[in-house]
């Protein structure tokens, strides 16, 4: 169809932007035939490009045009005709001053990906130097973006190659005649050439040599675009201001530019901080004082943006020691000048009012929106602490103290704006005094401003007339500074319990509510006096408060409030005993209602596991309030995703039951053996496993006194049956290895031989190395249990080859892949198992010619003498290795601790790290390396989190193979054994031993 018409391209455009499915896939299949053909890429560029002309056509149809042409190009340039590629660039070079800034966009795309595919366009580069130079002011700005564009995605090459056109890029920049628009996208266009030709390793030297010369004369633009032109608009000014800050901030971030910049940034720090000055009282009274709707935060380049961009660019610059040069001596005033910036505006203090959720998140740092401006200050404050210790303690010390007492003092005089001021001198205090410890925290510049802080904030707290956020502020730095309130202010800890117990009821507002939570759970462990607690949770109706909190919230609040629970269960378990029914109740309210959200369950259950642990009657009581929920949800036919939340809190409670084991505890066994042996949904399964070893663990005579040792080896057949996914059956193998441990002696041989043989199958279709890994160790458990039966039986088998081309031998099929993935079974435990059992087979060996000269892969392959012996070598190689990086990570730290710098006052030492220092740092990278891993084994290989409690760390630390030294065992098998005949495995078998024997004598 290479002779398609106008008419039918317009067709076909239009139905491309079509909102029928079929339509646009018919189109799809159209454009896919034609887009190669010879003279389409050109019909499609004049359609894209017709501008103004008679029958242009309608916008959305163009953009649809430049979407296809751009693809065009990038898919098919190459094969495109000379004339076709002729005519599109015409076509691009053309329209190259589009007058909608719809369509520019898409086109000055295509010319870029034009320039890309087809190398140099020197026309191109004539079009956009004609158009700064002598275009008219349309012109040169479609010319500057085009530039933009250009450096954005062209990389060096295309950088380098535009070096010519900086001469009257700098010209329009620098013009006062020119519009402030087209001089804000000037300097964005010199920053991307920068960003692009520094960041670059492949950059030429005469381009790099151009950037540095030419960047004085660019710093003095951006200078005259702070300070602004007589007869702009405010708007004008700010937007300015502001582009200018920006793209400095970006390329301040180049070590190279730093000598360059530091002579020329006073020029611009001035001018931009005299029009922050300006623009605060206007500010004040229209974001601060007033409720916006949140424009401010919305608004692009407006005056909130430009006071953020401000303080992120002094952050820059403190990273540079000859950038942070400018700034010594005017930390203060840079405070001074910024800081008030930081007050909670209106619309932001309606949010947190609506939503308590977004202040949490606020006060986390976490997924938050808007205050822009006030986290940027914060993290300045936190910068300049870090870079200038000494002076900027110093100014925040006395700027604190200077906004509180005027706060407190207009407030007093009737002022109903003024706790905006008190709220943030105590918001940058908390901030500057959370990061010391209390002796610093006395010896520091803060230290005359803690008294007067804390009995403000004590104050504050205990005043229900206070406003809702600065009383909620004054119990988060109360909170934030935890450890410095109980040392330096102790007997105030009961009064400001009792004005946290005040602010939980239910008639306070939400947002003070949940900073008093937090406060009071912060200070309820920090008092050890019974009866003043049991009076708070109790009287003080605290319990009632919390529980009314947690039914209405969600998210962030509901994370708190169980977190806040669980601290009260830990700390005042008798107390809670009273009104344990209560508990019980609201604990399953909450885990019904969020049952599909895995985090509010996680914490459900630390809640639970917290409870049971605290008291057995609280054990009892959630019993008696949960479990019927629980064995409704076990039965077949239920959501398995209520079924998996089901069984993972019935395994909570069953580690703390009373055994043996009855009522609805026991009641759950048989229906949660039947969901198993018919479901396949993996986490179930999963937490299946967990509450089935918990039951052998705790009640193994009630199991076989029931009769249910059979079904729970139905329910191991199940869970290594091959059609299973990996997650399912992942920890099978801790179950099997615990029913043999426990029940082995009771187990006949045709069962065992029939358990061999589901092991091997499904060791034969694992894929993931921990659950391959704890198949193996089941395998070795029962070699060290009847080594000879099991080679017996294993030998006797006959099972199908993965490829399918017939039967194998069991003993070779299991050997076969533990020869492949004995180096993946790294877990302490497992490896100690596992290589012991090695060590027994291989000597095994030497008693049995036939097994000794097995080639298990083939007449070609090693003996199972020789593999075996290679194996057991790397195994004490690998055991060597572990010693090494341990010892040399503890010689680390050592040499770390001996050379800690301990000198406080130093500003200027630090680099880019921000004062680390360069052993720490390698501290931290080596800790990415497994350098011990006795305590975290089954972590490193799920990604779990563990902790205390968890069922399969329990389990294999109380394995009598957790704590075999591998490295002795191994070393003194292989010295019994004669020297290898193979000349590089006896040299690596003598090194190994040796380094062995020397670490065991050292």
């Amino acid at each position: 169809m290479a002779g398609m018409q106008d008419t039918e391209l317009t067709q076909l455009l239009t139905a491309l932007c079509s909102d029928d499915k079929t339509t646009r896939t018919n189109a799809e299949a159209m454009l896919a035939g034609n887009r190669q053909f010879a003279g389409f890429a050109s019909r499609v560029a004049i359609a894209a490009t017709a501008g103004a002309n008679a029958g242009a056509l309608p916008v959305p149809i163009r953009q649809m045009a430049l979407t296809v042409l751009k693809q065009l190009v990038i898919d098919h340039w190459c094969n495109l005709a000379p004339e076709d590629k002729s005519k599109v660039q015409q076509c691009l070079l053309g329209a190259l001053a589009e007058e909608s800034s719809a369509l520019r966009g898409l086109l000055h795309a295509c010319a870029v990906h034009v320039r890309i595919c087809g190398g140099a366009w020197p026309e191109l580069q004539e079009q956009i130097g004609a158009g700064l130079v002598k275009g008219t002011t349309h012109e040169a700005f479609c010319c500057v973006e085009c530039m933009f564009a250009l450096l954005e995605e062209g990389g060096i090459e295309v950088a380098a190659s535009l070096g010519a056109l900086q001469e009257p890029l700098l010209r329009l920049a620098s013009g006062e005649a020119s519009p402030p628009a087209l001089r804000r996208k000037c300097i964005e266009v010199h920053c991307a050439g920068v960003n692009t030709i520094v960041s670059s390793p492949q950059a030429p030297a005469p381009a790099l040599e151009a950037v540095l010369s030419a960047l004085p004369t660019w710093l003095t633009v951006h200078a005259a675009l702070c300070t602004g032109v007589d007869g702009w608009s405010d708007r004008d000014r700010v937007e300015c201001a502001f582009t200018a800050v920006r793209t400095i901030t970006t390329i301040s971030r180049f070590r190279s530019l730093w000598p360059v910049m530091a002579d020329a940034l006073e020029a611009v720090l001035r001018p931009t901080c005299l029009l922050v000055q300006q623009i605060d009282p206007g500010y004040a009274e229209a974001v601060i004082h007033a409720d916006d709707g949140g424009s401010s935060e919305e608004e692009d380049n407006g005056p909130a943006q430009l006071v953020a961009q401000l303080m992120e660019l002094i952050q820059a610059m403190l990273l540079g020691p000859q950038l942070r040069a400018l700034l010594k001596g005017r930390a203060r005033s840079l405070l001074q000048l910024l800081v008030p910036f930081m007050r909670v505006t209106e619309a932001q203090a309606r949010a947190w009012r609506e939503d308590p959720n977004e202040f949490l998140a606020q006060e986390e740092d976490d997924r938050v929106r808007g205050c822009a401006v006030r986290l940027s200050g914060e993290y300045l404050v936190g910068e300049l602490l870090g870079h200038m210790k000494r002076e900027a303690g110093k100014a925040i010390a006395g700027l604190a103290a200077e906004l509180l007492e005027r706060g407190e003092t207009e407030r007093a005089a009737g002022d109903t704006k003024a706790w905006k001021l008190t709220e943030l001198a105590l918001l940058i205090f908390g901030i500057s005094a959370s990061d010391l410890d209390v002796k610093s925290l006395k010896r520091s510049d803060l230290a005359s401003l803690v008294p007067v802080a804390f009995s403000t904030c004590g104050r504050l707290c205990g005043d229900s007339g206070v406003p809702d956020l600065l009383r909620a502020r004054a119990f988060a730095v109360l909170r934030r500074l935890g450890d410095a309130v109980c040392a330096m202010s102790p007997s105030d800890l009961p009064a400001l319990l009792d004005a946290a117990a005040c602010a939980l009821t239910l008639n306070e507002p939400m947002v003070v509510r949940v900073s008093a939570c937090r406060a009071f759970c912060r200070f309820l462990t920090a008092v050890s006096d019974k009866a003043l607690r049991d009076r708070l949770l109790v009287e003080r109706g605290v319990l009632a408060s919390l529980g009314s909190l947690m039914r209405g919230a969600d998210e962030e609040l509901l994370h708190l409030t169980l977190e806040s629970l669980c601290v009260i269960v830990r700390q005042c378990p008798d107390t809670i005993v009273t009104v344990a029914s209560s508990l019980a109740s609201l604990i399953l309210e909450i885990w019904l209602r969020s049952r599909s959200d895995p985090l509010v369950g996680l914490q459900v259950l630390d809640l639970v596991s917290c409870a049971t642990a605290a008291n057995p009657q609280l054990q009892l009581a959630l019993e008696a309030g949960l479990l019927p929920a629980v064995l409704q949800d076990l039965q077949l036919g239920s959501d398995p995703h209520a079924a998996s939340s089901a069984v993972q809190l019935y395994g909570v409670l069953l580690k703390r039951a009373a055994v043996p084991l009855a009522g609805l505890l026991w009641q759950c066994v048989e229906p949660l053996i039947a969901l198993i042996m018919k479901s396949e949904e993996s986490g179930f399964l999963e937490n299946a496993c967990d509450s089935l070893i918990c039951l052998v663990q705790r009640a193994p005579t009630q199991v076989t006194d029931a009769g249910l040792l059979v079904p729970m080896l139905q329910c191991v057949e199940h869970l290594l049956g091959p059609g299973l996914d990996d997650n399912a059956c992942l920890f099978v193998g801790p179950f099997t290895t615990l029913l043999l441990s426990q029940f082995g002696k009771l187990l006949p041989a045709q069962v065992v031989t029939g358990l061999l043989r589901a092991l091997v199958l499904r060791l034969s279709h694992a894929k993931l190395p921990y659950l391959k890994q704890e198949l193996f160790v089941v395998v070795a458990r029962l070699m060290h249990e009847d080594l000879a039966g099991v080679l017996g039986a294993l030998a006797a088998m006959q099972l199908p080859r993965k490829d399918g081309t017939g039967d194998r031998n069991g003993l070779e099929f299991l050997l076969s892949m533990w020869m492949v993935d004995a180096e993946q079974i790294r877990a302490r435990r497992a490896r100690n198992v596992t290589v012991s059992a090695l060590c027994r087979l291989h000597e095994r060996c030497g008693a049995d010619q036939q097994l000794g000269s097995l080639q298990v892969d083939g007449i070609s392959s090693p003996t199972l003498s020789e593999r075996l012996l290679a194996l057991i070598l790397a195994a004490l190689e690998f055991e060597n290795e572990r010693c090494r990086k341990h010892q040399a990570s503890l010689q680390s730290a050592d040499l770390d601790d001996s050379e800690e710098d301990d000198d406080e006052d130093d500003d200027d030492d630090g680099d880019a790290l921000g004062g680390a220092s360069k052993s720490r740092t390698a501290q931290l990278l080596s800790e990415l390396v497994d350098l011990e891993d006795d305590d975290d084994d089954l972590d490193e290989l799920l990604g779990a989190g563990g902790g205390e409690g968890d069922t399969y760390q329990d389990l294999e630390r109380s394995d009598p193979f957790h704590s075999m030294d591998l490295r002795r065992t191994a070393g003194e098998y292989l010295a019994r054994q004669p020297q290898p005949h193979n000349g590089d495995l006896a040299r690596k078998l003598a090194a190994a031993l040796a380094e062995a024997n020397g670490s065991a004598t050292a």
